[in-house]
């Protein structure tokens, strides 16, 4: 084996022996600080880091919502199993053939928001560049012949969902729409949706991660709330 393999091996070694540490170092700063938190005293700081996360990174729901009061936000995805993949992977060998190999089509798992204003509930939906595309919104009406109901989490993933004491869950919330029902995937946190449609944990900034956490409980519990047969226990309860 040449010197400049073994130093390539090395080397890679070193790269994934420095990322786990890392992690480790990252999980533990997670574990210490959601075992020092009281979920139902953190209810009381809901709203402000509701408000903190409305005003920097998704700040760009209340651009749509253009004044409209915003009592609690999340976001969602389409629910994406197996099948919905197989799918896609279908439909998009499809297009690709038609177009002669000149383009490779993909499709992409768009991120979703649901926003609780007032007796109603609105889904703004995204294209591929972060646009907003749509923006439906379900009237009590509906919201009232919608069910919510708990997905458990695979168990190669329920390791990584583990935050201290609590749990990071994930939920779907049916939703009547004109002729069928729509499965809204969301989680009790604030969690990132991946091109694949799987969501990710929450964010590696510790502070972040707390607002994150209480922001999308918050909206499950303000969801049980105005929609009694939408509620769900939370932490916040």
């Amino acid at each position: 084996m040449s010197i400049q393999i073994i130093g390539i091996i090395v080397f890679v070694v070193v790269v994934y022996a420095g990322i786990f540490i890392w992690w480790k170092k990252k999980r533990s700063q997670t574990d210490a600080a959601f075992n020092k938190l009281d979920m139902k005293q953190e209810a009381a700081n809901a709203v402000s880091y509701q408000n903190d996360l409305l005003s920097n990174q998704y700040s760009f729901i209340k651009k749509q919502m253009n004044g409209t009061p915003i009592d609690a936000f999340t976001v969602a995805q389409l629910e994406y199993g197996a099948k919905d993949q197989a799918k896609d992977i279908a439909k998009d060998a499809l297009k690709s053939f038609a177009s002669l190999g000149t383009v490779k089509f993909q499709t992409v798992q768009t991120p979703k928001y649901l926003i609780l204003s007032g007796d109603e509930l609105h889904l703004l939906d995204t294209d591929t560049d972060g646009d907003i595309s749509k923006h439906l919104i379900f009237d009590n009406t509906r919201l009232r012949n919608s069910v919510i109901t708990e997905r458990p989490l695979p168990k190669t993933t329920m390791g990584m969902a583990k935050y201290g004491n609590y749990n990071l869950k994930s939920y779907i919330i049916s939703l009547e729409t004109e002729g069928k029902t729509a499965n809204i995937l969301v989680y009790n946190g604030i969690v990132a949706t991946a091109a694949t449609g799987v969501a990710s944990a929450l964010s590696n900034n510790t502070d972040l991660q707390v607002k994150q956490f209480v922001t999308g409980s918050y909206f499950l519990k303000k969801l049980g709330e105005k929609v009694p047969n939408l509620e769900v226990q939370t932490y916040l309860s």
